[in-house]
């Protein structure tokens, strides 16, 4: 009673003893009223409570089913961007080992040619060209 009577606005005409408010037969006539209002409001919101749910339930259903079909779309959309990666993945493993297997035929052949310029006497240094301590050891 104390908030209806704030947001009703309604002015005591006396208090009396221990602070109570006592109001006039005006303030009770706005009361009756407030829910008088009050359940005409109630009944007609249970008569077509039942029909309201159904709607809004209804519309409910046709967001998630946009929802579920724009998802869809996207995921089409993410799917064939995944493809054609996967197909530059590819391309990109068949050139890297092309290259790998240039590059190795490139480092054989210059590995060829190293080995035909050195002189085959060479290889081995001579005793007189190690010093008397390499001499010593070996």
């Amino acid at each position: 009673m104390t908030n209806l009577v704030k947001s009703l606005e309604l002015v005591p005409v006396k208090t009396g003893q221990y602070g109570r408010k006592y109001y006039d037969s005006k303030a009770l006539a706005q009361v009756k009223a407030h829910y008088q209002d009050k359940s005409k409001s109630n009944a007609n919101t249970k008569s077509t409570t039942k029909d309201e749910i159904i709607k809004q339930q209804q519309e409910h259903i046709a967001d998630l089913q946009s929802q579920i079909q724009t998802l869809n779309e996207q995921l089409k959309v993410k799917d064939s961007q995944i493809t054609a990666q996967t197909e530059q993945v590819k391309q990109t493993s068949i050139l890297l080992s092309q290259a790998h297997t240039l590059t190795l035929q490139a480092q054989q052949s210059s590995d060829d040619k190293s080995v035909e310029k050195a002189p085959e006497g060479s290889q081995a240094p001579s005793e007189d060209s190690h010093g008397w301590i390499w001499r010593m050891f070996h």
